[in-house]
């Protein structure tokens, strides 16, 4: 049957860009008025993109559609309702979403008492009269829909932050509700020209090439030998080599790579040629010896390795303390720490001692804490500040607990720093270095004095970084940098030792399978319903020192459907965390119940906590309890208490709660730097499984570790060549190259 409908769209089911993609959207029937024609039915309408007129559905646009409709009954939350389903041969857009100027109204807290409902009724009642309106503060007219007071409030608001030829555009350019907010935040009113003037700027907002290629030659008429589409062409293919992890390709890497960018075929040929020579001119990558870099990457690369190289020129004034006054202050050490050194923990000391870098490597539990405190001694006697860092929260809160003296992650040693902290003899000790990468690494560079000392101590067997680069192993494995390895393994059980060693040098170990011993496998089905379910029985075993260590996070087998599993059996009868939502005037739930393991996902410094603490909701308040600070001040509103890994017992806020989790599962990159007495490892067959992974994950564990699943995949995963061996960088080459210019220059000037 052909109908012809009108229909206000609620959501977007699918939605494929391109001359070969289309759309399928859901909505309700309307009137000419917009009124609902029947709230009991809903249309589901399907259209090819030759069928839309260049134009991408969302949410709140009116359409008129015209095509083949049959119907189906379908149960909603335990109600009948009546869907139905359109092919759609014809389709106009008959309004605009008005989702721009929507969005702003909603979520600017100016317009206070103006929610989303109330800004989609007067985009509806008024259409594009509403910018005029609000541009001529006509506050009467917004009266019938908003109390007076609301719409005096909306257009002093608007005179503040509108924009109305801005959103008109956007609106008119058909771009996605959140690219346009995007735009507006960064370019405000010059949005419109500073698009017009290189519609490729787009990729910096929205990402997808085939996306903002389309926008740019359906909407801006770019021509596809245009020399803007070239230049971005080049710039995107260093961008995905970049996110890859790699700092350098071979210069075939790079063609291919543009080659599938601007159509991968040998016709395009001359395009990408054409297309390097404008990268090349621009100054979109350089080229080395080895290969081409993105500029940035080069950048990056050529301040890491100039820092190291000038501390490895130093060759006077550089050691503190005499070698006997050192021994003497180490004995005192051993004494008072019962503990003695061996030979490659005092030859760490003192090379760090007498070098301004040096570098430390070992693997889980051979003692590398154990080197920075005895280390720490000699600095203090010297008078030497030492600032202590790692990439991770979790791991900073380690190295702070263990070593008693303050730690920070590297993003808030760089939001945070002064140059007063750096102007006298100072250290920077920068721990995990395995997993930092070439963009942290070179911002510390940038901060940090020349006359700083610099101590990289880590495991390049452990997690390689997930930006990109590879810091740690390329020092590591240049020979003019004083290093030390330490080998002795002092902390964890033979059996562990064993298996992490094995692991480590590319071999499988042989493992108990009952369950019973420090490292043991338990195999069982590759069924990730199955795998879940043998995991969490032997969480249960004993939930209160037991973590789950996991590849990835989705699927019953990762940290999503393991942490469903977990709370499902231990807090699922107990009271659960609701809170208010005051677009949809209700209460919702939060997914979180007392008793629940949480994980704090992101850097709360004003409130105690880092991205990796993690603790138990202890307690659930029926009202939001009112905070007050120092002086008696309202702070905000506490919904529920959680006590945390450091001991505190520290309010939880409606406002944190996006950037709180489950932590009965978490990732293994979570994971580092820190210990449990009994460890979980799923194992499946996951792009992510390597061999550093499971050796990360081993050593976690302090007094047993079972791993649990797919022994062939974890065998496999051991046996492969780890990934950051696929990982290309130009650290290595330029920091051999620029060490040695730096070591020649030095005994020159020695020498005269």
């Amino acid at each position: 049957m052909t109908s012809k409908l009108l229909v206000r769209v609620t959501s977007i089911r699918s939605l494929r860009p391109g001359p070969r993609g289309g759309a399928i959207f859901s909505g309700s029937r309307i009137d000419p008025a917009g009124r609902v024609l029947d709230a009991g039915t809903y249309t589901v309408v399907r259209a090819r993109a030759n069928v839309l007129p260049g134009v991408q559905p969302e949410p709140g646009q009116w359409w008129e559609i015209e095509g083949q409709r049959h119907e189906r009954a379908v149960e909603i939350n335990g109600y009948e309702m009546h869907e139905q389903q359109i092919e759609a041969t014809k389709a106009a857009l008959i309004r605009p979403s008005g989702e721009h100027i929507v969005t702003l109204m909603a979520e600017n807290p100016h317009f206070q008492g103006i929610g989303r409902v109330k800004a989609r009724r007067l985009w509806e009642r008024f259409g594009y009269e509403l910018y005029a309106i609000l541009d001529r503060g006509d506050a009467q007219a917004l009266a019938g829909t908003l109390t007076a007071e609301c719409a005096q409030r909306a257009v002093n608001a608007w005179a503040l932050y509108g924009d109305a030829d801005t959103l008109r555009w956007l609106q008119d350019q058909g771009f996605d509700i959140r690219l346009g907010r995007k735009l507006l935040e960064f370019f405000g009113p010059e949005t419109a020209s500073k698009v017009q003037e290189d519609p490729y700027r787009l990729l910096s907002f929205c990402g997808a090439w085939s996306e903002v290629d389309a926008i740019a030659r359906a909407k801006f008429g770019i021509s596809p030998e245009d020399p803007r589409r070239l230049t971005a062409a080049v710039e995107e293919a260093c961008y995905r080599l970049f996110t890859a992890g790699h700092t350098l390709a071979p210069a075939s890497v790079l063609t291919r790579t543009l080659t599938s960018i601007l159509g991968g075929t040998a016709r395009n040929r001359p395009l990408v040629d054409k297309a390097l020579d404008h990268g090349q001119t621009n100054g979109s990558y350089v080229t080395t010896e080895s290969g081409v870099q993105p500029i940035g990457a080069a950048a990056m690369e050529s301040i890491v390795a100039q820092a190291i190289a000038n501390r490895l020129a130093l060759q006077t004034d550089t050691e503190l303390l005499t070698d006997e006054a050192a021994n003497s202050l180490l004995a005192e050490y051993e004494t008072a720490e019962q503990y003695t050194l061996n030979d490659e923990q005092r030859q760490a000391v003192h090379l760090a001692r007498t070098h301004p870098f040096a570098c430390i490597t070992g693997g889980a539990g051979v003692g590398k804490t154990t080197v920075l405190k005895a280390l720490y001694k000699i600095f203090d006697a010297a008078g030497v500040n030492v600032i202590q860092m790692a990439l991770a929260g979790r791991a900073a809160k380690r190295m702070q607990e263990a070593t008693g003296r303050p730690a920070s992650t590297i993003a808030s040693f760089l939001r945070t720093v002064r140059e007063e902290s750096l102007s006298g003899p100072v250290a920077i000790v920068l721990d995990e270095a395995s997993m930092v990468d070439i963009i942290a690494m070179s911002r510390i560079c940038e901060v940090i004095p020349e006359h700083a000392r610099l101590v990289l101590v880590g495991d390049p067997n452990q997690l390689m970084p997930v930006g990109p680069g590879l810091v740690l192993h390329a020092v590591a494995a240049t020979e003019a940098v004083p290093r030390v390895e330490l080998t002795t393994i002092k902390r964890y059980g033979n059996a562990i030792a064993r298996a992490a060693g094995s692991i480590r040098d590319g071999h499988w170990p042989t493992l108990q399978c009952d369950g019973s011993g420090e490292a043991t496998f338990l195999r069982c089905s590759s069924d990730e319903a199955e795998l879940a379910g043998a995991v969490l029985k032997l969480y249960l075993d004993d939930p209160e020192n037991t973590q789950i260590l996991c590849s990835h996070r989705r699927g019953a087998g990762g940290t999503d459907g393991l942490n469903a599993s977990c709370q499902y059996a231990l807090t699922r009868y107990q009271p659960g965390l609701t809170v208010w939502n005051t677009a949809r005037d209700r209460h919702e739930r939060s997914g979180l119940h007392v008793g629940d393991t949480v994980l704090c996902t992101r850097n709360l410094w004003h409130r105690g906590l880092q991205n990796g603490s993690m603790g138990k909701l202890v307690d659930v308040e029926q009202e939001p309890v009112a905070l007050h600070g120092a002086e008696g001040e309202e702070v905000g509103f506490a919904v529920a208490w959680v006590l945390w890994d450091d001991g505190v017992r520290r309010p939880l806020q409606v406002d944190m709660l996006d950037d709180i989790e489950l932590g009965y599962a978490i990732t293994v990159h979570k994971a580092q730097g820190s210990q449990w007495p009994r460890v979980i490892i799923p194992v499946s067959r996951h792009r992510l499984l390597d061999r550093t992974l499971l050796y990360t994950a081993v050593t976690r564990a302090q007094q047993q570790v079972i791993l649990v699943g797919d022994e062939n995949a974890a065998n496999q995963a051991t046996c492969n060549l780890p990934r950051a061996k696929t990982r290309s960088v130009g650290l290595s080459t330029l920091l051999g190259a620029r060490s040695n210019q730096s070591l020649r220059r030095a005994m020159d000037i020695k020498a005269q």
